[in-house]
């Protein structure tokens, strides 16, 4: 960036920076290169209204987990490329979930998994009805649009905190800020629009549902006032460009981790093996199904290293199958402290189930930490997942999404070390090559 003036940048998340590894690079390198950044977002933690962004700031907001006792991985700051340029950060009320959804996701982890196992059968084996189908349906869309209704609130209140300003780019993360963004352009509050897609949006809900259409909407109305397209990889930036017309395919910029330089251990393989989950504990992502492959596999021990709906409802199930010995749940992390975790493992697992085909071209930030921490890589069968881990030999894939199939999997890995270890070094090696943050910033589009 040049000029003698500081360009001023807007970033607009519904969600908390300090808790969104994307959102938080992206701040950070934006005011490394010169920027002058306030981020508008929400509080769903209970944080400041109003504080400067530093990494103190980031590693004081915690007491980390201690590291495990078999790793020779010591977490320190200086270990990374962190940059100490603050931003501002403006945190406005977080939108409250939807009653029904609290309750579903309270429900998730008490319900006994063999009461479970007895309603999710009879859901299968009743015929469908219209009046199950009307009743899925409303509550659906009863959800959505508590979402919308609740985003857009947060939308008034950005727009009338910041009209009257004046920034060079507001960088709208997702399209529950569109509608800001493009509000303050219109003011003259902001110069340019720049909307950065984490998904694919129009495939966030099961296929052919409302949600879809009107996230795909509003999404259309948005995007063509955007001066600027960012998503996360190839596959989406060719559905958003096909499915708007847009003039230039948006630019890619990768979910990597900033590069770690310290050593890591490729070279040799724990006993038992080490496997890790590591990330959001909820629906979709495949983890009950990874649990259960456990009851097929041995010489490993598998961890569960995040927080979300399902811990206790794991917790239930792995003592219900007798596996407890081998899978342990650790609760909560932060972001700052994945590859910390990560370390002292060699298996990283990336078990998403693609009911959606938000999720089916997912670019989850695991994938590239499993990656800079030296873990061997097995994961669904998922174009993007598939085309980072086969195409750079990290890993394997599995045949299908179910227990007997991520055991196979799982199995044969563990069972051949050499191939292993090779596994690991070539994961290591491309993420300090390729699939760090730094290099993929490069193709972030806007500079002033």
């Amino acid at each position: 960036m040049t000029g003698k003036t500081s360009p001023k940048v807007l970033v607009l998340l519904i969600g908390e920076v300090l808790e969104d590894p994307r959102v938080y690079k992206t701040c950070r390198s934006l005011s490394e290169s010169g920027a002058e950044v306030t981020v508008a977002c929400t509080n769903p933690s209970g944080r400041p209204e109003r504080e400067t962004c530093d990494y103190s700031t980031v590693n004081s907001a915690h007491t980390p987990d201690s590291p495990d006792n078999n790793s020779s991985f010591t977490f320190h700051p200086s270990s990374f490329t962190l940059h100490p340029s603050p931003f501002n950060i403006i945190r406005f009320p977080h939108r409250k979930e939807f009653a029904v959804k609290s309750v579903y996701n309270w429900l998730q982890g008490k319900v006994s998994p063999g009461f479970r196992r007895m309603a999710s059968t009879l859901h299968e084996e009743v015929p469908a009805s219209p009046v199950r189908a009307a009743v899925r349906n409303a509550v659906l869309s009863l959800n959505f649009r508590h979402y919308l209704k609740s985003s857009m609130k947060i939308n008034r209140m950005m727009i009338r905190e910041f009209t009257g300003k004046s920034f060079d780019l507001v960088h709208c993360n997702d399209v529950d800020t569109l509608h800001a963004g493009n509000a303050l352009k219109r003011s003259g509050a902001a110069k340019e629009v720049l909307y950065d897609a984490h998904e694919y949006w129009p495939g966030i809900g099961v296929h052919g549902s409302k949600p879809n259409d009107a996230l795909g909407d509003l999404e259309a109305e948005g995007i063509k006032n955007a001066d600027y397209v960012v998503t996360v990889n190839s596959f989406i930036a060719d559905m958003i460009e096909e499915r708007y017309g847009l003039e230039k395919k948006p630019a890619v910029v990768m979910n990597c981790p900033w590069k770690y330089e310290g050593t890591v251990q490729t070279g040799s393989v724990h006993s038992p093996v080490r496997i890790i989950y590591q990330g959001k504990v909820q629906a979709f992502r495949g983890i009950e199904e990874l649990v259960l492959a456990f009851k097929h596999i041995d010489g490993a021990e598998l961890t569960v290293s995040g927080r979300g709906p399902l811990v206790e409802r794991l917790r239930l199930l792995s003592v219900s199958e007798g596996i407890e010995e081998k899978v342990r749940l650790t609760g909560e992390y932060f972001p700052e402290d994945a590859l910390r975790i990560l370390n002292g493992h060699d298996i990283g697992v990336l078990p998403f189930n693609p009911v959606t085909l938000s999720i089916t071209y997912s670019s989850p930030n695991k994938l590239f930490d499993y990656a800079m921490s030296g873990l061997a890589m097995a994961a669904n069968d998922l174009p993007f997942l598939k085309q980072v881990i086969v195409d750079n030999e990290m890993g394997k894939i599995f045949d299908s999404n179910d227990p007997e199939s991520i055991a196979e999997t799982l199995n044969g890995m563990i069972a051949d070390t050499e191939t292993l270890k090779k596994f690991k070094s070539n994961a290591r090696k491309t993420a300090k090559e390729r699939y760090y943050w730094d290099i993929q910033f490069k193709e972030y589009p806007w500079s002033r």
